[in-house]
């Protein structure tokens, strides 16, 4: 079984596309990757404070739950993931063009 997934993950090579576009009144950035995916019962709790599915004392997770609070409470924008097991993940992150002052 170890040899038909170094198999596998040999054959696929892995790669990462940002795409970057203003879409209306908004710009947005993706990142895209042709990874293994996100499992379908995780991407609720991604932007969840302290979530990670690292062992402990290897993740805090913080890292999506501070970068969608930046996003969204400092630049009024949006962070969204589509993720789909065995295709890969998009991050999206959209921005409007127009700011306002926020006091933080």
């Amino acid at each position: 079984m170890s040899e038909e997934l170094n198999y596998l993950q040999d054959q696929v090579s892995p790669k990462i596309w940002i795409v970057t576009e203003v879409q209306g009144d908004r710009f947005s950035i993706r990142i895209i990757d042709n990874g293994i995916g996100i499992p379908d019962n995780i991407q609720p709790r991604l932007f969840d404070p302290f979530f990670t599915t690292k062992p402990v004392g290897q993740g805090t997770g913080l890292g999506l739950s501070t970068s969608h609070q930046i996003i969204t409470k400092l630049h009024r924008g949006q962070l969204l993931c589509r993720s789909r097991p065995g295709w890969g993940t998009v991050f999206e992150i959209q921005i409007p063009l127009t700011q306002s002052m926020v006091a933080i």
